[in-house]
Parts: structure tokens; C-alpha cells; sequence
């Protein structure tokens, strides 16, 4: 076999399948083509909104994500498929991909979090599990919560110096 054919396939695939609507959490989409990798890119970039599976992307990571986003789309037009592309160029497109990966892996809000611990008041050790959207929601309304009610004035006669 080519050294280069598995590259190429490597390459060619995106792990963009869970921004698609797929239904097994490992399957990939065959983004080896121009019009395959828009569909892609925009499926993603609908899943970062307020209410996507990669809503939680941070602002910073979001640029990040749309920087390589732009960058495949330019080497795709640049070349119409992964086929036509030389190993300098496809190795630019598997770096990007790497970057947009990474990015939605961490923030996928379907991601399951486990922790092994015993729970306040007991001794009992169990392993709780939880989405990263559950977390993130929860840790958003403490902070929320939080700044309400140190943004409130305080009317209590001790703040009142009575």
C-alpha cells in the first residue's frame, strides 16, 4: 500500500459527524470534496450557536475554529478535492482540522463527564456522570446567581449601621 493513500484518507475525514445530525457519536463525515466540506463547515458553524451542540465554544476558540474553517475552505477552492491536493497542502488541511477537532471535542455539550467520589455526608464512594452542557449550565446560573447578589444593595439594618 502508498504511504501517501493513508494519509490522504486521513485527511479527507472529518470528525464533523456530530454537528451533522449523525447518529452514532463516532461516525465521520467523508469531507474530500469542496461541496462536502462547505456542508461540513456550515453545519458546524450553525452547531456553535446559542442553542448547538458546541454552543459552549468560548469566543476565542470560536475565531479559532472559524480561522481554520476559512483556511480549508481556501485550500479546497484552491484545489476542489483532497485528491488533487500535494502532501505540503495536505497536511495545512489535517493541522486545521485538528485545530476545529479539538476545539469541538472539548465544548461538545453532549460530552459525558463521569467523577468517582462520595457525595456530601457520605462515605460511600459512587461514580456520578454528567453532560458538559449540564455543568456548564449549572456552573452559568452559580455564577449568575452569584453576581446578583452582589449587585444588590444591601437592606438589611446591619448594612444600614442601625
Amino acid at each position: 500500500m502508498n504511504k501517501a493513500t493513508p494519509f490522504a484518507v486521513a485527511c479527507a475525514l472529518f470528525v464533523f459527524g456530530a454537528a451533522l445530525g449523525a447518529e452514532k457519536p463516532n461516525e465521520v463525515v467523508k469531507a474530500d470534496t469542496r461541496d462536502a466540506f462547505e456542508s461540513a463547515a456550515a453545519s458546524v458553524r450553525k452547531e456553535m450557536g446559542t442553542d448547538g451542540r458546541y454552543a459552549y465554544v468560548k469566543a476565542d476558540e470560536r475565531a479559532k475554529v472559524e480561522a481554520s474553517l476559512v483556511e480549508m475552505g481556501a485550500l479546497f477552492v484552491e484545489n476542489g478535492s483532497v485528491d488533487k491536493m500535494d502532501k505540503a497542502t495536505r497536511v495545512k488541511l489535517f493541522n486545521a482540522q485538528e485545530v476545529v477537532n479539538s476545539i469541538l471535542t472539548l465544548r461538545d455539550r453532549d460530552r459525558l463527564i463521569c467523577e468517582r467520589g462520595a457525595p456530601t455526608g457520605s462515605r460511600i464512594v459512587s461514580t456520578s456522570c454528567r453532560t458538559y452542557g449540564s455543568l456548564e449550565a449549572a456552573r452559568q446560573d452559580s455564577a449568575k446567581f452569584m453576581q446578583e447578589r452582589t449587585a444588590s444593595p444591601c437592606n438589611t439594618s446591619v448594612c444600614k449601621g442601625q
